[in-house]
């Protein structure tokens, strides 16, 4: 009774040590299971951000390239990046620039890039900014000087048809078209008073809104939505310089 009592108690033994270490052995693997999974999202999420700092440079690098044309009368520029399978599109997008009552729609244009995770990189009329889930982030300033006696604004438009994405390297050509002066008019003073810009009919006015409201503070809002103002200035100058848009692939 004794020895079998003992072989009993032997083999119950046994089999909570099997149990035991199949259950620890099965912690064991799930934790890295759970660690790798966790890991490799992490890795994801790390490598997406990275691809999006490189659209976004790019971007950048497009916009002071095309500087060029406004600062320097070039004829002709050519800006490389690499896409990545992003996205690329040129979209409408118009400003609204009135100076003592006198309205002028300039219809700039919108490069977006758009990467993989939805993320898009957006130049316009000199300025860049990415627009994410999380929200809006302004990468470049524009040339929208607004000071205690004077506006000077120098937008720059860009006219052309790209819609198209490529894993490859492609090249931007942009094309010196013309120079406008919207104001003053030819044979007059510069001399102003008010000067309002609407973005309303931007691509992304909610973009315009936190580029005002953040990076340019002495434009202030007007009563009109989306409207921003410079008063109390005595002169006002707004030149427009049209681009064509050719890509390369």
């Amino acid at each position: 009774m004794r020895a079998t009592l003992f072989g009993r108690r032997s083999h119950d033994r046994g089999v909570s040590d099997l149990l035991a270490f199949t259950l620890t052995f099965s912690i064991i693997i799930t934790g890295i299971a759970l660690v790798s999974l966790g890991g490799l999202g992490a890795f994801d999420a790390i490598q997406q951000g990275a691809t999006t700092d490189v659209a976004e440079t790019s971007m950048v690098g497009f916009a002071e390239t095309t500087d060029d044309h406004i600062k320097g009368d070039a004829p002709r520029r050519t800006t490389s990046m690499k896409l990545q399978g992003h996205g690329l599109s040129l979209q409408s997008s118009t400003l609204n620039v009135t100076v003592d009552g006198r309205s002028t729609n300039i219809s700039t244009g919108a490069l977006i890039r758009e990467t993989d995770s939805g993320t898009g990189i957006v130049y316009t009329s000199g300025v860049v900014y990415r627009v994410q889930r999380e929200g809006l982030v302004v990468s470049r300033k524009p040339s929208l000087r607004c000071s205690s006696d004077s506006v000077y604004l120098s937008v720059l438009s860009l006219d052309g048809q790209t819609d198209f994405s490529s894993s490859g390297r492609v090249t931007i050509e942009t094309t010196l078209r013309n120079k406008t002066l919207i104001s003053p008019q030819a044979g007059h003073s510069p001399s102003a008073t008010t000067v309002s810009i609407n973005v309303s009919e931007t691509a992304y006015p909610d973009a315009w809104h936190r580029l005002f409201e953040q990076e340019l503070s002495n434009w202030s809002s007007h009563s009109e939505p989306h409207t921003y103002q410079c008063t109390g200035i005595s002169r006002a100058v707004v030149h427009n310089t049209t681009v064509d848009v050719r890509t390369i692939t």
